[in-house]
């Protein structure tokens, strides 16, 4: 059974910060980047729960892809994988920001 990955708005404006960030380097900074996502991203396809659970809220999966954390979850009844957000592994996640539980359609 596949299931279908959906990217939140806000995980969408961190790709837009991420790019924007990652284009001021070299230029193939950003297109390496999103290329290594984009293949892990397609596992989750067919492997949702290939990455562990997030310790802080265990609702979240965690995903590292280079020095960036993708927090996701599964909504088996949907057949979908919900990516909330991507931050710089670098940040402190509990003290910058409250990963919100949100939803498709919502």
């Amino acid at each position: 059974m596949n299931f279908q990955v959906v990217f939140m708005k806000d995980a969408q404006r961190d790709l837009g910060v991420i790019e924007e960030y990652l284009s001021q380097f070299y230029a193939n900074t950003a297109r390496k980047f999103f290329t290594k996502l984009q293949d892990m991203v397609l596992k989750l396809e067919s492997m949702p729960y290939l990455y562990p659970a997030y310790d802080a809220d265990r609702f979240f999966r965690r995903m590292v892809v280079g020095d960036y954390l993708l927090f996701y979850s599964v909504e088996e009844e949907r057949n979908l994988v919900i990516v909330h957000r991507i931050f710089h592994a670098a940040r402190n996640i509990s003290q910058q920001i409250l990963i919100r539980r949100s939803y498709p359609d919502e």
